[in-house]
């Protein structure tokens, strides 16, 4: 059997959002197949990676602009590629790769069909225009939908709603799963403090993601301002079209000295490891791996109160937050410094059904029924 696993950009290497089911298709000796757009991939670790997880790439010219006349060329790319290679399943992701993948499969007459909602684009709170543009289009494509995948309860219940071909049905899963096999603190993660001029004792507020608007980074930097926590740091590990902006911020708030903007880091979970408190205000969300990682190293957790946030955080934490109130951020902030120890003890128990070894079995069983059926 091949799989065509379809996603609209790749990053410098292979996505660790991808692993479970390269894994998962691999156990069951499936070929597995990526199409994405390679133009940020580094070309030698990009290599070194498919040899290492056994991956047949193709570059797809997509854009992230729903919009742009490159995903013209892409569908084309992409439907060439289906009929050249016949694919048994094809397993969509993202809302570009989601329909280019679900058009393209129709028209080169791929049999089985899966689609991956990592967070669909309209949520309950969210923008008008995003339920008249995509909600329509999320429904017209379940048509050409074998398989729904969901990671979080609010797109679960919305895909109920949708009408799937012939024998279609949903499944929630438990997100891209998570490593759960921290090690204790190592030389690496000791060093951390040391790179970034932090004393043992200073308390160390991280955030984890690009540098967008989505990921509310300026919201986290205000609210650490006016907290005003004594020996405390944010760190912010990622890069994005922000990042000027979001250090101009924190000079004007006057705690540029105090906020570390430490760009794309492949070390992430050493410095989990010497951080306090993950902070983590986005707009939107599907089921974060980030937020997952950090509740895995037994961080304590402020969140937005959003889909998925809820999921992880909904039942235990009391540091839940309106991601348009500064105020709300702030109480937080304050709060979370004197709840570390048991909420990080909480999280970290919490994050075991979230396990990349399950979510390797739930999509095991997606696939594996589809290859029974031919």
């Amino acid at each position: 059997m091949k799989l065509l696993y379809i996603t609209h950009l790749s990053g410098r290497r292979i996505n660790r959002f991808w692993l479970s089911s390269i894994f998962a298709a691999h156990r069951l000796n499936i070929e597995f197949h990526i199409a994405c757009n390679t133009d940020n991939a580094n070309e030698n670790e990009w290599e070194h990676d498919c040899k290492k997880y056994g991956v047949i790439t193709h570059h797809i010219d997509f854009d992230r602009d729903p919009f742009s006349c490159r995903n013209i060329a892409a569908l084309s790319q992409l439907t060439r590629l289906m009929k050249k290679e016949k694919f048994d399943i094809v397993h969509c992701n993202t809302p570009v790769g989601g329909v280019l993948g679900r058009i393209a499969a129709k028209r080169a007459g791929c049999k089985y069909v899966i689609y991956e909602a990592h967070g669909f684009h309209f949520w309950k709170g969210g923008p008008i225009k995003n339920w008249i543009l995509y909600y329509p289009i999320e429904r017209f494509m379940a048509y050409y939908t074998d398989v729904i995948l969901t990671i979080n309860q609010e797109d679960f219940l919305a895909s109920k709603k949708f009408k799937l071909r012939k024998g279609g049905y949903l499944k929630k899963i438990h997100g891209v799963g998570v490593e759960l096999n921290h090690k204790d603190k190592d030389k690496r993660s000791l060093n951390i403090r040391r790179e970034l001029n932090i004393r043992d004792n200073d308390k160390i507020f991280i955030s984890v993601g690009e540098l967008n608007k989505n990921k509310n980074h300026s919201l986290a930097i205000k609210a650490f301002a006016e907290a005003n926590i004594p020996n405390s740091f944010f760190v912010i590990c990622g890069e994005g079209p922000l990042r000027g902006n979001l250090m101009e911020l924190a000079k004007n708030m006057g705690v540029g000295e105090r906020v570390k903007i430490l760009g794309f880091r492949e070390d992430v979970l050493d410095i989990l490891q010497e951080s306090d408190v993950f902070v983590f205000p986005s707009y939107r969300e599907g089921l974060s791996a980030s937020l997952m990682e950090a509740m895995a190293s037994g961080l304590t957790c402020v969140a937005s109160k959003i889909r998925g946030n809820v999921d992880l955080l909904g039942g235990h934490s009391n540091l839940l937050f309106n991601p348009n109130d500064e105020s709300e951020l702030v109480r937080a902030l304050i709060k979370s410094v004197t709840s570390c120890k048991q909420e990080g003890k909480i999280n970290k128990k919490i994050v075991q059904q979230y396990s990349i070894e399950r979510v390797i079995g739930e999509l095991k069983q997606v696939y594996r029924g589809i290859n029974d059926s031919i």
